[in-house]
């Protein structure tokens, strides 16, 4: 009976080690979490927490892997449904970063490109051609 005891416990404490839905090439961090309707998220930085917890409801309609741990009852109370995703999923700098609607943005060749943070944002001023010609070859962006 005591392992028995000693497994249930250690099995409810594991956390599951997966990907960040929001930096998609890191692994997750069990202390960097939210809670969302009672579900833990777990996110690989606190950068990452802040972004989410700012933008719950189009995350989740952006992220398949987020979206799948909600009901549609759960969506429909946080307001998924009203949101409207933008046509640039990554940012050109860091393109592994989901990008949202309060993203910083600089407007090129006549579009509206955002970006993960002010960091990506100083970079992308230091070579706009470049990073916008990577993220047209890895599909990111649109000529």
């Amino acid at each position: 009976m005591k392992t028995f005891i000693i497994l249930l416990f250690l099995t409810s404490t594991l956390t599951y080690a997966g990907t960040c839905p929001l930096m998609t090439d890191d692994e997750t961090d069990p202390e960097e979490f939210t809670m969302v309707l009672g579900k833990r998220i777990e996110f690989c930085c606190g950068s990452c927490v802040k972004a989410f917890d700012k933008n719950v409801a189009y995350y989740i309609k952006a992220s398949k892997s987020l979206g799948d741990r909600f009901t549609d009852a759960e969506k429909k109370q946080l307001k998924v449904c009203c949101v409207k995703l933008l046509k640039q999923r990554f940012c050109p700098v860091y393109p592994d970063r989901t990008v949202n609607p309060n993203s910083p943005t600089v407007e090129y060749l006549g579009q509206t490109i955002y970006l993960w943070s002010s960091s990506a944002l100083r970079r992308w001023n230091r070579t706009p051609d470049e990073y916008f010609g990577k993220a047209v070859a890895r599909g990111h962006l649109s000529k």
